[in-house]
């Protein structure tokens, strides 16, 4: 950012009230980052301060010991976001984590914000958002991209999937791909959202063969192709398959808006998973992992299935073929036949599979949530 030396920076806290998907996933592991690189001295003379509704509860607030959070304001949600954050902000630096920002401070555009838009699903799925999402975020996201001091995607495929519905933004230079961080997820709080099966339910014995997939349940995420390739596994192998995950209530990719009832007794929906104990250890005792989605811009389960030793099969779209390189077996998106095959080959023999975890742990390596907050803080005009 232009300017003076940066003194002050706000980050805006209100996705630490949401459910725990991928976009508050980044955010909380950009936290925690942060954190640590407080923690070590390296951005003196720098305040950072995450602020929250004041309503948001205990629960779903994470531990830091250097980052300081406040809480403040007495409104909530979008209007908290919309109205009081500028105030809250005033000249500082805002740092928005979670696709929006302040439409009225950007467009007065003489504070400096950086926002972090993850991606525009909502204009290459709009069937899988409802009618409210689709008009809040057609509304604020063009004034973002506009009006933004720097704009962060998380992929260099979603970069050029954002400047080809904005081609204006490649003259600009404010648009930059950092991606995420990976590894089995260690920030989460424990018990932020739903409630979810015991694992022991879900995963029977040491010695079954379990398929995974975590992940929201929609169609973009191709619910129904994992469906059919879940029916199509239990019906002819003795193994489980075990679906992590929700539909959040601004999706529409379930006619249920739910879970659906399983077709096999070995087939299993335990909702959304938001304790990392727990989903390190479905990871670590899955088989294969399995994420058949049409469109990512940087998937996190992928990466944190690679770096728990599990196989993955996956879709063969670019931002998959961008974040995993070699480490995984990849499938046309809508190759219902590929996908049980690929998945019973890696089921059927133990050498692929091991084969398999050792690529995959050494491409996760490469992935750092660290790396990636030190890139962030360093657009924001923060120097070590």
């Amino acid at each position: 950012m232009s300017g003076g030396p940066l003194r002050s920076v706000v980050v805006n806290g209100r996705f630490l009230a949401q459910d725990v998907t991928g976009v508050q996933r980044v955010g909380r592991e950009i936290l925690h980052a942060l954190d640590e690189l407080i923690g070590l001295d390296l951005y003196p003379g720098v305040e950072f301060e995450v602020v929250v509704p004041r309503a948001t509860p205990d629960e779903c607030l994470p531990r830091l010991e250097h980052l300081r959070l406040r809480r403040a304001g007495r409104l909530q949600g979008h209007l908290w976001e919309q109205l009081e954050l500028p105030l809250i902000a005033g000249d500082r630096t805002l740092l928005c984590l979670g696709n929006l920002a302040p439409v009225l401070r950007l467009l007065r555009g003489a504070r400096p914000t950086a926002t972090m838009v993850h991606d525009l699903s909502y204009r290459y799925f709009p069937d899988a958002y409802s009618r409210a999402f689709r008009a809040l975020y057609s509304v604020v996201i063009p004034v973002v991209l506009a009006r933004s001091t720097v704009i962060v995607t998380v992929s260099e495929s979603e970069k050029v999937s954002i400047l080809r519905h904005y081609p204006r933004l490649a003259r600009t230079h404010r648009l930059h791909a950092v991606q995420n961080g990976g590894g089995v997820p260690s920030s989460m709080s424990a018990t932020t959202g739903a409630s979810f099966t015991p694992i022991g339910a879900a995963v029977s014995g040491d010695d079954e063969q379990v398929v995974l997939y975590v992940g929201s349940l929609t169609r973009r995420k191709n619910a129904d192709g994992l469906r059919r390739i879940a029916d199509r596994l239990t019906s002819a192998r003795p193994v489980r398959f075990v679906f992590a995950g929700a539909t959040a209530g601004v999706f529409s990719g379930l006619d249920s808006g739910g879970a659906p009832a399983p077709s096999s007794p070995r087939i299993e929906f335990l909702g959304q998973v938001n304790d990392p104990h727990v989903l390190e250890e479905l990871y670590r005792r899955a088989s294969v992992f399995v994420f058949p989605s049409f469109y990512e811009a940087s998937p996190l389960p992928p990466v944190e299935a690679m770096s728990a030793g599990t196989p993955v099969v996956a879709s063969d779209i670019p931002s998959l073929r961008e974040r995993c390189g070699d480490a995984v077996t990849y499938v046309e998106p809508h190759d219902i036949d590929g996908f049980v095959n690929e998945i019973g080959a890696l089921l059927d023999d133990p050498a692929l599979r091991d084969s398999m975890a050792e690529r995959g742990r050494a491409r996760a390596a490469a992935y750092s949530w660290r790396a990636q907050t030190e890139r962030l803080v360093e657009l924001l005009g923060v120097e070590q």
